[in-house]
């Protein structure tokens, strides 16, 4: 290769690195969204929470945003204890919105402990029911348990049969 040749191809080069890495960089800090089509006009975003609890119902027939992020925390929160329609570690929770006001759900998800202590009729009896087994705090906003709420009120049975088929007594299975 002659001299003039290398003249143009080394400083190309070199800006067209020092532009990919600058590139890079300002994408691993967030302020540079690289586009994820081949359309022109088309800016990707990260998925939020929301978002990725939409994409997840809309696969499940969910449609309302708030039911479906309702479905995604119910899900990484309560699932591993809890079941719409049966008795899992803890009670079932259809039908808890008839049962308790909102306000108290909340209070009791936040800290339910603090609730027993407080001498709440209902709380000491689920304690006492479920030989005294404490149910973790979680550090949930209203608005996040409101839309657990909406979720299992979506998601509640419509009759005394559970998912296995086994017929129940929901008042035993609800801790009325």
């Amino acid at each position: 290769m002659n001299r003039t040749w290398l003249e143009i191809i080394f400083p190309a080069s070199l800006a067209l690195l020092v532009c990919t890495i600058g590139m890079l960089l300002l994408t691993m800090m967030g302020v540079l969204e690289v586009p994820l089509t081949e359309d022109a006009g088309a800016v990707s975003t990260s998925p939020s929470p929301v978002a990725l609890a939409d994409s997840a119902a809309s696969a499940q027939g969910i449609t309302n945003p708030e039911i479906a992020a309702g479905d995604a925390l119910f899900k990484s929160n309560c699932a591993q204890c809890h079941a719409a329609d049966e008795v899992v570690v803890g009670p079932a929770l259809a039908g808890i919105s008839r049962r308790r006001p909102e306000k108290w759900v909340v209070a009791w998800v936040k800290n339910s402990s603090k609730l027993v202590a407080s001498g709440d009729e209902y709380a000491v009896r689920i304690f006492n029911q479920y030989q005294k087994q404490q149910m973790p705090s979680f550090q949930l906003t209203d608005e996040e348990i409101r839309q657990i709420l909406l979720y299992i009120d979506d998601n509640a049975p419509v009759s005394n049969t559970t998912s296995t088929g086994k017929t129940v007594s929901l008042q035993a299975v609800y801790c009325q």
